[in-house]
């Protein structure tokens, strides 16, 4: 059977903002695309999956795919799905060109046998002419694919976008107001950026947190004050208004790939304040003047920069306006279409 010159995206899950890249991005050219799982804690929407079929028809789709697209893009590495292709393309004379979406951060492991694993697969996969590196931002996020063998010239990045026309800009508020939005997770140090608030003169100032999880009981009762609200989740409209009534994000995660919530606050003219450990920084803050990096590890440095975002306003405005001006001018779903075409013009041509 003669292929077709097809594309088709396959992506772990349902989550709201591959939903909104489909609907902005993949629908408006062409781009075909499949769930592994049906439903995902990021979005309320339930999508007909691989992984609820049989296991024979999970076979009989895949192959069918196999024959019928000539791209694939495929987010993640380790996935049953992208080895069966793999497996595939190995043994048949007309293969499918490969990309691999990933926000994964350059990570070596530390123990032998984990570092000696992860070396052999990932080496084996980046070095096979049929696959190519999409990472997720145009810096540190590359360096996970030149490191196992990957040539510059099969990596193109796919930015880690969302819609920014959601958002609005932020009003002024009486109160100045820092915001976290996420998991309730040891991961996100969350208890770390309340000790910090709390350092900071209490007047004027507050607090809002958005989320839930594992630790939200016992962070919503030790804090237990005037100006520190606990939000819960939040969606839709509710999201957006917690970015609009906020004026600075705090993003202290101890390990963040990427961390999505630096886009949605930029999107709405916020500042961000952001670990050293979250993978947005480079594309989104360092050397932009959209916000602050600091160390969660060196003591009062979270404090220090909370206190310097409060205090300078002239520095706080043109944060804002360059985090607002950043996201809906450049860093949007037009800069990931270009990546789009550009790398499937590469994969036509290979």
């Amino acid at each position: 059977m003669e292929k077709r010159s097809n594309i088709i995206a396959y992506f772990a899950e349902p989550a709201q903002y591959t939903l909104d890249l489909i609907k902005n991005v993949h629908d408006k050219i062409g781009v075909e695309y499949r769930f592994l799982k049906s439903n995902s804690i990021a979005s309320k929407e339930i999508h007909n999956a691989i992984r609820t079929k049989s296991f024979s028809s999970q076979i009989r789709l895949l192959h069918k795919d196999f024959r019928n697209f000539d791209i694939i893009i495929f987010n993640g590495f380790y996935k049953r799905e992208l080895w069966f292709f793999i497996l595939l393309n190995l043994f048949s004379k007309n293969k499918a060109q490969i990309g691999l979406e990933s926000d994964t951060l350059l990570n070596i492991p530390k123990h032998f046998f984990k570092r000696f694993l992860k070396k052999l697969i990932l080496s084996f996969l980046f070095k096979r002419d049929f696959i190519y590196g999409l990472p997720g931002g145009f810096g540190t996020h590359t360096n996970l694919f030149k490191y196992y063998g990957m040539s510059d010239d099969k990596i193109v990045t796919f930015p880690m976008v969302i819609d920014n026309s959601k958002f609005q800009k932020k009003e002024h508020n009486s109160n100045f107001t820092f915001l976290f939005v996420g998991r309730f997770i040891e991961l996100k140090n969350i208890n770390l950026i309340l000790q910090s608030f709390l350092k900071l003169p209490q007047e004027k100032m507050q607090f809002n947190l958005v989320g839930e999880g594992e630790l939200f009981d016992e962070l919503s009762a030790r804090y237990n004050k005037p100006n520190i609200l606990f939000l819960g989740i939040q969606y839709g409209d509710d999201l957006v208004n917690a970015y609009k009534n906020a004026d600075c994000l705090i993003l202290a995660s101890k390990s963040d790939q990427w961390g999505l919530v630096v886009n949605e606050a930029m999107a709405s003219g916020l500042p961000v304040i952001s670990s050293k450990f979250v993978g947005a920084n480079y594309d989104l803050i360092e050397n932009k003047d959209t916000g602050l990096i600091f160390d969660p590890e060196k003591e009062d440095d979270l404090t220090k920069k909370m206190l310097e975002m409060y205090q300078d306003k002239v520095q706080y405005e043109q944060f804002s306006n360059n985090a607002y001006n950043l996201m809906h001018n450049y860093w949007n779903y037009d800069l990931y279409r270009k990546q789009l075409l550009l790398v499937v013009e590469k994969m036509k041509n290979a």
